[in-house]
């Protein structure tokens, strides 16, 4: 006993000196460690969780926690490295942006932790598990788990690092720097990783700006149709829907859930907040993009808009080589051999003295400009051109075979096109729809033309006539398309495939079997084999139809191309066609056609009603105004007739007719016409007269900017020009007073600039 009580006196004496020298060295020396990575701090506790922890409450970064790391002309940037998070001062003004919501009201907000660990951190993603039989996408942050910041860096005009989640396998590379207006975040292409898991998506720095209403004048802006603004508003949602777009449209290789909404063109968004406002443009990997926008009240208290960068998308995999099988005879699969583009560029405008919509579309004008090669319009003739489009034939269905309806031949156009010219239209553009063999429903068919209506021969005297006249002609040729095997074409090698190895087809008619959907190289290929007929006719260049209006990845193994390679073959075609004709026009086009384009036409004006939208704004008017020349529908073809002209004079747009010499009922059964008041004798002496009032108010600003748009009281809306000019519509059924100003009701006055009425 005596032995083992020593034993213990020993040891205690021991453990005693052993926790003193502990206690010493605590207090006394300093140790660090080094690490390149820096675990990301779980909010709350400020340290990492045991892998497969619960992660501790959500938090925001602190403002003492940012260091300045970057500063340009106009702007400062500070890092906080913990959390990867950024800030952005605006000498100009003292305006302050964060990556991240707005603090003031963090403790305010009561959605779920699941969702305010997503508000919190700086990067979200999408995944799927390739190991498993079913695949359906999970959502995750860099909060979850034990998320890790690595690989900091401070670059001249900003930072870098890597964004790593253990739990998935991704490590994700980002760029941030601050140009004199702008700061820019980039998503590295080729330094994505994967190891478990496979990427679908990225959001990025989603909560930019994200502000709570609190009674501000505010709003989001989404480029749904022309522009929507989603107001800031102090009632929440009783609705659990958010906006949420690709760009560009759908990709018919990767199809989604269908709906209504109109197709985007631009690539951008933005956010007023009070003095504050930005406009965000995806300078590159648009084509991969969706924008996503939700305002407060679904999803959480914050108003939010942001770029979803998609990397890898759902299709139906067939399990039959049969064709038009239902959707049971498949699953549902991803791209898993290949991430989708290279690197993903946003770019921020911190907006000055005019933060508004206006700001952000003038901002985009500057943009197109100066980065994608847009030019101000050059004109020549004081009075503003029509566009007239004339339609030479189409088919319907026969008894035996398809009967064909002769519409209008090149001499019946050549004669209304002088009588327009007698009654006044003294400045038009010309396009010939339906010249081809066959006629309009007849895609990919060209050369030459039908001689029914008059064959090449009668086109180029009809192309002669309007140059006698100084008005230049179009010939619409429809490329993307292929019904009839013109040029060679066979949808078996020649199509647009999808990963399942399908060629796939679109149903552009009214009646009759789908065309077949036309690989782009193909198409880059007809045309420049076409180009030489349309020099010898005397054209002066191709409308479009689909190509710059429609973006589709392509897995043809011969002329395939992903969506980023097929958007820069339609700009060489639009390019080489401008190079050697002299113009491009085409419908509803994309803003990355707008340095070819001469003409849009039917370019979107309004919004698709969603419950959330509350206004139609004309953004993508003022951004192009004064850029190129466009049109809304056509004429003769409009749902509202007095409501959609008082728009087109707001919006800036010129007039546009569609015509025949035939009776409208003469294709009520074609395959592609669905069009009800073309018959010319009709419409001669009203067109004359909607021209000459389009002339009145537009004539004189065809080539200058919009600088302002504004509504003075409800349905009444002023727009202004660079040149002072001012155009005020009054949509109301009875007349709008203001002081002096006196608008009769349905109806406009000008102001020109510094003068009276």
């Amino acid at each position: 006993m005596t032995g083992i009580r020593k034993k213990s006196i020993v040891a205690a004496v021991v453990t005693v000196l052993l926790l003193a020298a502990f206690l010493y060295i605590a207090n006394n020396v300093n140790i660090q460690f080094k690490t390149t990575e820096t675990r990301f701090p779980l909010p709350g506790d400020g340290g990492p969780a045991a892998a497969g922890s619960q992660p501790a409450p959500a938090r925001l970064p602190a403002d003492t926690d940012f260091i300045l790391v970057a500063e340009s002309e106009g702007l400062r940037l500070k890092l906080d490295d913990k959390s990867g998070h950024f800030i952005v001062e605006d000498k100009r003004n003292g305006n302050v942006y964060r990556s991240y919501p707005d603090p003031k009201y963090w403790a305010e907000e009561t959605i779920s932790e699941t969702w305010k660990r997503h508000l919190a951190s700086p990067v979200m993603v999408s995944y799927v598990d390739f190991s498993k039989n079913i695949l359906q996408a999970k959502e995750t942050n860099l909060f979850e788990n034990g998320g890790k910041i690595g690989n900091v860096q401070l670059l001249t005009d900003g930072f870098s690092l890597e964004f790593i989640l253990p739990d998935t396998g991704f490590t994700i590379p980002v760029e941030v720097s601050v140009k004199d207006d702008y700061v820019e975040t980039k998503i590295v292409g080729n330094g994505i990783k994967e190891t478990k898991m496979g990427l679908v998506w990225v959001r990025l720095y989603s909560f930019f700006g994200a502000e709570y209403t609190d009674g501000q004048d505010g709003y989001l802006f989404v480029p749904d149709g022309s522009g929507t603004l989603i107001r800031f508003k102090d009632n929440l949602l009783n609705v659990n829907k958010i906006y949420d777009e690709p760009v560009y449209g759908s990709d018919i290789t990767f199809p989604g859930i269908g709906n209504n909404r109109n197709k985007i063109i631009m690539p951008v968004f933005g956010m007023k907040a009070g003095s504050q406002g930005y406009l965000a443009v995806i300078d590159e990997g648009g084509e991969y993009a969706n924008i996503i926008a939700a305002p407060a009240g679904v999803l959480s208290k914050y108003n939010w808009v942001t770029a979803q960068m998609n990397y890898r998308a759902s299709f139906l995999q067939f399990t039959t080589r049969r064709e038009n099988v239902p959707d049971s005879w498949g699953y549902v699969d991803y791209n898993r051999d290949e991430l989708f583009g290279g690197d993903r560029t946003m770019r921020y405008y911190l907006l000055d003295e005019q933060n508004d919509y206006v700001g952000m579309a003038q901002k985009y004008r500057g943009y197109l400009i100066s980065e994608r090669g847009a030019e101000p319009l050059s004109i020549n003739n004081p009075s503003i051109p029509m566009y007239v489009t004339f339609i030479g034939a189409d088919r319907e269905k026969g008894v035996v075979s398809d009967r064909y309806i002769k519409l209008t031949t090149t001499e019946e156009a050549e004669q209304m096109v002088k009588s327009l010219n007698e009654n006044g239209v003294k400045n038009m553009s010309l396009t010939f729809t339906g010249w081809q063999e066959g006629g309009y429903s007849s895609f990919g068919k060209t050369f030459p033309a039908d001689a029914r209506i008059g064959g090449d021969q009668g086109l180029k005297a009809f192309i002669d006539n309007a140059h006698r006249l100084g008005f230049p002609v179009y010939l619409e040729a429809e490329y993307a398309l292929n019904n009839t095997g013109g040029g060679g074409f066979d949808k078996k090698f020649d199509g647009i495939a999808n990963l399942a190895g399908r060629t796939l087809s679109m149903n552009r008619l009214v009646s009759g079997k789908p065309a077949s959907v036309v690989s782009y190289k193909f198409a880059e290929q007809m045309i420049l084999g076409d180009l030489p007929g349309y020099k010898a006719l005397g054209a002066d260049g191709i409308h479009h139809k689909l190509l710059g209006g429609r973006l589709f990845s392509d897995y043809n193994s011969k002329y395939g191309s992903p969506k980023g390679e097929a958007r820069v073959t339609q700009e060489r075609i639009f390019q080489k066609v401008k190079e050697e004709l002299g113009g491009v026009s085409g419908t509803n086009i994309n803003t990355y056609g707008l340095p070819y384009a001469d003409y849009i036409e039917q370019m979107v004006y309004d919004n698709s009603y969603d419950l959330f939208s509350d206004e139609s704004i004309p953004f993508a008017h003022i951004a192009m105004h004064g850029l190129v020349a466009y049109s809304s529908n056509y004429v003769n073809n409009r749902q509202e007739d007095v409501h959609d002209f008082l728009r087109d004079i707001e919006y800036g747009a010129v007039p546009s007719f569609i015509f025949t010499h035939a009776e409208t009922k003469a294709f009520v059964n074609s395959y592609g016409l669905r069009y009800y008041n073309t018959y010319y004798p009709d419409w001669d002496s009203y067109a004359a007269e909607q021209y000459k009032r389009y002339n009145e108010a537009l004539g004189d600003v065809q080539d200058q900017f919009i600088t302002g748009h504004e509504t003075l009281a409800p349905d009444v809306k002023q727009t202004t020009y660079a040149n002072g000019k001012r155009i005020i519509v009054n949509y109301n059924t009875r007349p709008y007073t203001n002081g002096d100003l006196f608008v009769p009701a349905r109806d406009y006055v000008v102001i020109r600039g510094g003068s009276d009425r």
